[in-house]
């Protein structure tokens, strides 16, 4: 597989923005994507229909008679994930805010007259949403079982840190490097070793080898208490 077809051509040389471009162009192409709020503590799912409009964000819509409308009051945010082409996803984790712009109002049910239609005998029910802020991935599994991911952030928000890191404790033996299966750990010319994040599982392999875990190689679960 040729380097510019994996993962749409995009490295971690690419900014942050254009990751987050090439992710709000996809969601826009698919618009409709399974989306996960919270009710009293527990995940709900539903597939939403999201529309990228002429000022670049995505909007989507509810009614307020849903019970999607009344969890997005109380917590505002949606986490998103969804396959493409077979070999690729996306995911999202993101907030959201109920606008009342009257010209995104327009353009968005220009692109969807069926909807306002079938809304047409009370129209105020109908509740509509800007995605504002948030974090994501776009994940490619390519030849070889070999992988690509990268990160991004946007509106304020940070990305979403990976699980394990080498830090300076290395001692630059290369047992981590030798049980990598991505081959995602690679050597400084100070001798020690780091994390190419954008080939990284994340998968812990190197972790479990490292002899000098939790001082050379942190596992960021067991640093929060997430274990």
């Amino acid at each position: 597989m040729d380097e510019k077809d994996i993962l749409w051509g995009l490295t971690d040389s690419n900014t942050m923005e254009e990751v987050r471009e090439k992710a709000f162009a996809l969601i826009g192409k698919i618009r409709f994507m399974p989306a996960a709020t919270v009710n009293e503590g527990r995940p709900e799912n539903r597939i939403l229909d999201f529309n990228r409009l002429s000022d670049g964000n995505l909007y989507f819509m509810t009614s307020r008679g849903k019970p999607t409308y009344e969890q997005l009051c109380k917590r505002p945010q949606l986490v998103m994930n969804t396959l493409i082409d077979e070999r690729y996803s996306l995911r999202l984790s993101a907030w959201v805010s109920e606008t009342t712009d009257q010209a995104v109002w327009g353009e968005f049910f220009k692109l969807n007259p069926g909807t306002k239609e079938m809304y047409r005998k009370n129209f105020d029910i109908v509740a509509l949403y800007r995605i504002d802020r948030g974090e994501g991935e776009i994940f490619h599994l390519y030849a070889n079982e070999r992988i690509r991911r990268l990160r991004f952030a946007f509106g304020g928000e940070e990305i979403r840190p990976m699980t394990y890191r080498i830090t300076e404790e290395c001692v630059g033996c290369g047992i981590c490097q030798e049980n990598c299966v991505e081959r995602a750990i690679h050597q400084k010319d100070d001798g020690k070793y780091y994390i190419k994040e954008m080939d990284c599982d994340d998968c812990g392999i190197c972790y479990t080898k490292c002899p000098q875990a939790d001082t050379a190689l942190i596992c960021r679960l067991k640093e929060q208490g997430e274990t």
